[in-house]
């Protein structure tokens, strides 16, 4: 006689999820094409002892390096989750930094920090700039 067994499994378990590192390339390719190259997202990845660290940077390429940073992401070496993230964004709050446990909570955290108004702050003021540098240089090659 088969017996129907209920899972007690969380329904989050899937074979679906991504890791911080992929969800934040997968932003840097947004701001790319959102803002057609003038900005840039990249990831600075770090391992330090045990743990991995990336961190998400503004980048002008036509302000040659301007960078601000956006923000810090930490987790275990082999364990994505649960990712500790650090902003700016949060500094008001205790503790500073949001924890999340899944890609789900994740995603949410990275969108409002990116979608913060400091954050849009820092990205129209890095355009404006970068789009001042490219038109003085298109008129100085005429």
């Amino acid at each position: 006689m088969a017996q129907n067994i209920q899972s007690l499994w969380s329904p989050d378990i899937k074979a679906t999820v991504l890791s911080p590192l992929t969800i934040l390339k997968g932003q840097a390719e947004a701001l790319a094409l959102q803002t057609g190259g003038v900005l840039l997202a990249e990831i600075v990845e770090d391992h330090e002892e045990a743990d991995v660290s990336l961190s998400l940077d503004l980048v002008a390429p036509a302000l040659q390096g301007s960078r601000h940073r956006i923000l810090r992401v930490v987790h275990k070496d082999g364990l994505p989750y649960p990712a500790t993230v650090e902003a700016e964004v949060f500094n008001g709050g205790m503790p500073p930094w949001k924890r999340a446990y899944t890609d789900h909570q994740f995603t949410k955290t990275v969108a409002e920090v990116l979608k913060s108004s400091q954050v849009l702050s820092i990205a129209q003021s890095l355009v404006a700039r970068a789009n001042e540098a490219l038109e003085k240089n298109g008129s100085a090659e005429q």
